[in-house]
């Protein structure tokens, strides 16, 4: 199946996002070919993801290797273009990328088997963000609320709030849905007052944007109840639950909370080449200072588990050839 056919069979905006990351990518393939492209999809401008592919391009880029790091939405966009060989590189969290291998909750029915893992970055939170002036204190208080929702670029923050509501027996009934097309247009509407909270990024540039726009936010921890973790997990497999302390860094976080979290994790195409791949993760194992001076959320990049497994997902054979010859073994 063409990547053209795979995006046919999508519907409304998220073909529409598709067609223009597929437009983006045919620009970059048409460039003078001086040197070998090599195209990292991410996450949307503003987005963690997005802020860490353009450091692995600048990395990169200094070891005599042409990156391009090009947001493009979520992972709904990217996973086609990574699967079909059209990029390169992505960056997506661990749950989600063994959820696209598979097939399973946003990918249901379609599975997406030629993505490899290269390795683990770094570790990430999000969570219902609020006013930090509102009456709104906690998830529960969510109910009967303006919510960001929808989100149909990267729809897997939907799932993340779906959680995390649920956490607090709130359902899709309970609340008022403002729709929106990408997580970034959540945001906005949120600091726009149209709606009363949203989900997103702990630390992501939006999410201070949004802390410097409506003078200050909260982010909701999860509730203490025996059964959280489970409840998350029956929602998004492959979630965690991580105890979030206050930093300059992490507007919103009030105090040491718990908050649902995973790993941020660099997939190739099956198609990439070996010695690409391996370039890469050589660079994440030799120049983790390097990558810690462009941006310090790579502070959370832990050597020791950046061959760690992730579920459903194959190593690519560029970063197991690498890992395996210098004993890394992700454990």
């Amino acid at each position: 199946m063409t990547i053209l056919t795979q995006i046919r069979a999508l519907s409304g905006a998220t073909r529409i996002a598709c067609m223009a990351a597929a437009t983006a990518v045919g620009m970059i393939a048409a460039a003078p070919a001086t040197a070998q492209i090599v195209t990292i999809g991410t996450t949307a401008q503003g987005s963690l993801g997005s802020a860490l592919g353009a450091a692995i391009a600048k990395v990169m880029d200094g070891r005599g290797l042409t990156v391009r790091a090009v947001p493009m939405g979520g992972p709904e966009v990217t996973m086609p273009l990574l699967n079909s060989g059209e990029i390169q590189f992505s960056l997506a969290s661990a749950d989600v990328s063994s959820l696209a291998a598979v097939g399973k909750t946003v990918f249901e029915g379609n599975p997406h088997p030629d993505i490899r893992l290269v390795g683990h970055l770094v570790s990430f939170e999000a969570g219902w963000m609020v006013r930090e002036d509102s009456d709104i204190m906690t998830i529960a208080d969510l109910r009967g609320k303006r919510l960001g929702w929808g989100m149909t670029q990267q729809k897997i923050l939907e799932y993340w709030g779906r959680a995390q509501l649920a956490t607090a027996d709130i359902g899709e009934a309970d609340f008022t849905p403002i729709n929106s097309t990408s997580a970034p247009n959540a945001v906005q509407d949120f600091m726009a007052g149209r709606s009363d909270a949203v989900i997103f990024t702990v630390g992501s540039g939006l999410t201070s944007q949004a802390h410097a726009a409506v003078g200050g936010i909260r982010l909701l921890p999860l509730p203490e109840r025996a059964d959280r973790l489970e409840v998350i997990t029956s929602i998004v497999p492959g979630t965690l639950i991580r105890q979030v302390t206050p930093h300059e860094r992490r507007p919103g976080v009030m105090q040491k909370q718990p908050m649902m979290g995973s790993t941020l994790v660099l997939l190739a195409s099956k198609h990439t080449d070996p010695e690409t791949v391996a370039a890469v993760a050589e660079a994440f194992y030799t120049a983790r200072d390097e990558f810690i001076a462009i941006h310090p959320a790579f502070n959370r990049m832990n050597l020791k588990t950046l061959a760690s497994s992730v579920t459903n997902l194959e190593m690519h054979e560029g970063a197991a050839g690498y890992y395996e010859a210098n004993g890394i073994t992700g454990e």
